[in-house]
Order: C-alpha cells, then structure tokens, then sequence
C-alpha cells in the first residue's frame, strides 16, 4: 500500500502534498527515524555493491549530526571512522560517540577553516560522507574541490544538499540564489542556494567525472524532491579537476577551488 502511495504522490502538485503529508505519516509512519532519506542514500551505496569495498579502509563525515549516518557507516567495518564538526556541536555528539561500534576520531572545528597542516594530516579517505552541509558553506566549489583531493583513487563522494526554491524554469539551469545580508530562511549560514545543475557543474570543476543522481527522497520524502539533491560520485583518476587562464598554453595549471 505505501508503494500505490508513493507512486498517487508522483503526479501530486507539491501544495497538495503538504497538506495531505501529515495523514500519510499517520497512516504510514516512518520506519526508524525522522529524515529517512538519509538512511535511504546509505541503502543506495550499499546497493552499488561496493559495501565490502570500505572495510578495512578510511571513512571521513563531515558533519555528522545525531550520529545515524555515523552509526550506518560504522557498520561498513572501516578501519577508521574521522569526523570533523563545529565547536558548537561538540556536546550532543558526545553522546552519541561514546556507543560508535568502530575505530574513530573525532576532530571539533570547521572544516573549511582547517590550517593547512591539519588538512593535510587528515590523509586520503576511500569515502567521503558529507550530507546537508554543502549549502551552509560560502565557498562551495572550493569545498568539493578540498574534499576531492581527500578522496583515494576509486574513492567515493556522497553529496546532500538543499536546493535554489524556485519556478522550474529556474530551477533547470545553472544558477546559484544569493542571500545576502538577510540570510536564507534566517539561518546565518545559508547565503548561496545552487540548482541541481549548479552543483553537478562545481563537481566536474572539482574532478569527479562519475555523478550518479540519488533517488532517496522517493519513497519517503518526496514532497522535498525539489528542494534537495543527493548523488553519489567516484573519483576515476588522481586529479581531473579542470582548470582556467589555460588558452595561451604558457601558464601553470590553475585548478578550480585551489587558489590559496
């Protein structure tokens, strides 16, 4: 019956769903957890058949949260599990940290603000795990770019975001939302907002040439299935990133999101 649901939902206008969201949840609650599409994307990496692929290996989070995705990937047996967020989140997530089922490390700063030593000490990761956090930050590209070089060759990248609101015709092509000064529903972190497009253009910028769009939001959360993104990306080589000021041939490779 969830499934018919689901499928009635598709062809819903978005108003329409919110309003009929709440008896949906009523009849068909969700199975674990408040977000399930978090859960969902970590089905979707596992079903890629590459779950065994991490045991043994180096898994980083940014961002962890309530622990749930850190639970999930502990499950994948890495040999060590490092995430990195902010000071402000540091007490609730020790709560959590201390039933962590794997080696882990846990490091308490921003990670775009890491000095340039501790960055580097990080090391190489074969999956890289950073949901809803790629919109609170300023310098998106950059940010994908950083994470790109953590990446081992063959190593993965799994991508969550919010997303530009806005008509269709927008929404279809390449374009960022500022928010600035005000910032976007009064967060203090969101002032840029990409389209789907937007983003899959920073990750080719970055080096990824493998993007595999995400369908976690289907079957539980689809009346956000225009406000967020998820995708899953491979790293084929150690660096594709593209460059720019390469016409004259005479100058250095410039990479996008490595300016210093």
């Amino acid at each position: 019956m969830r499934n018919i649901a689901n499928a009635i939902a598709e062809f819903m206008p978005n108003s329409v769903k919110k309003i009929l969201r709440p008896v949906y949840e009523r009849v068909f609650p969700p199975e674990t957890e408040p977000i399930m599409y978090r859960s969902e994307l970590f089905k979707e990496l596992v079903d890629l058949g590459v779950n065994d692929r991490f045991a043994g290996k180096r898994v980083l989070e940014i961002g962890p949260k309530d622990g749930r995705d850190s639970n999930r990937l502990a499950s994948l047996r890495p040999s060590e599990l490092v995430m990195i967020d902010l000071p402000e989140k540091s007490a609730n997530n020790e709560i959590w940290l201390r039933e962590l089922g794997c080696p882990h490390r846990y490091i308490e700063a921003n990670f775009m603000y890491l000095p340039v030593a501790e960055y580097q000490g990080l090391g190489k990761f074969s999956l890289v795990w950073c949901t809803g956090v790629l919109y609170h930050n300023a310098e998106q590209l950059r940010m994908l770019r950083k994470l790109y070089k953590l990446l081992d060759v063959g190593g993965f990248l799994v991508l969550e975001s919010a997303l530009m609101r806005a008509p269709k015709y927008l929404r279809d092509r390449m374009l960022v939302e500022i928010h600035y000064p005000q910032t976007h529903r009064d967060t203090g972190t969101v002032t840029h907002l990409p389209t789907i497009r937007a983003i899959k253009a920073w990750l080719t910028m970055a080096g990824f040439r493998e993007i595999t769009d995400s369908n976690c939001y289907r079957k539980y959360n689809s009346d956000v299935i225009t406000q967020r993104y998820a995708c899953i990306c491979r790293k084929a080589k150690e660096d594709e990133g593209d460059s720019y000021y390469q016409k004259s041939g005479l100058n250095p490779k410039y990479r996008f999101g490595d300016s210093t």
